[in-house]
């Protein structure tokens, strides 16, 4: 493989380690930290996206483009479960707290109003929590092109493998039919040669009995 793709591995498994460390230690609780592990999220994507395209485009072997699809699926499969359900649900939690952070901050309200703050933040929880769905249903869906996409290049691979395979057997067959024509024309050539050969040897039979006659006709004359 080439050394760009080599290059977007250490890259990924660089940027994936740190923002891994960096989720697990829950310090991820200011909105800016949040915004950097997003960042770093859709950097991870993208890097995946460019491997895909780097291992499409590379001239290597249909079995060395396999196992770099595998492995391309792993980590696709690991940046889901390690980074991206793990944020989500950062985000989830930070938006609440949000959401909650001014219950008791203004006791004295009036009721009507405290009750519709109470029905705006379970709205905006809703909307959350809808959001989230959808963004997971999206994962899922680029998921699934991401692995739809695979599974069209290596079909694609596999006919690119069986058309060569084709051309070099009817290759073999032209060449076999050119054997072929020779040999026929050989032998064609052996049975005129052979056709030759008896007549003349039939011509030498015939005159040697000629000339036995001759010589009992000379004699006994």
């Amino acid at each position: 493989m080439s050394n760009l793709l080599e290059s977007y591995d250490v890259e990924f498994k660089t940027l994936y380690e740190s923002t891994k460390l960096e989720i697990s230690n829950g310090s991820s609780s200011k909105t800016t930290t949040i915004r950097n592990l997003e960042i770093n999220k859709d950097d991870l994507l993208e890097i995946l996206e460019q491997m895909n395209i780097e291992v499409n485009n590379t001239g290597s072997s249909t079995e060395e483009k396999s196992k770099w699809r595998s492995y391309l699926r792993n980590l696709k499969n690991d940046l889901q479960k390690d980074i991206v359900d793990p944020l989500n649900k950062l985000i989830e939690d930070e938006n609440r707290n949000v959401l909650f952070s001014t219950q008791g901050a203004t006791p004295e309200v009036d009721n009507g109003i405290s009750y519709m703050d109470e029905e705006q933040r379970q709205q905006l929880l809703d909307s959350h929590h809808i959001l989230n769905k959808t963004n997971k249903r999206l994962m899922d869906a680029q998921r699934v092109a991401y692995d739809t996409e695979q599974i069209g290049s290596q079909i694609m691979n596999d006919l690119r493998a069986q058309r060569e395979t084709l051309e070099h057997s009817r290759n073999h067959l032209s060449q076999a039919d050119t054997y072929l024509d020779k040999s026929v024309r050989t032998l064609r050539v052996m049975s005129r040669r052979l056709v030759a050969n008896k007549i003349i040897s039939y011509s030498i039979i015939a005159v040697l009995i000629l000339l036995i006659l001759l010589v009992l006709y000379s004699k006994f004359r």
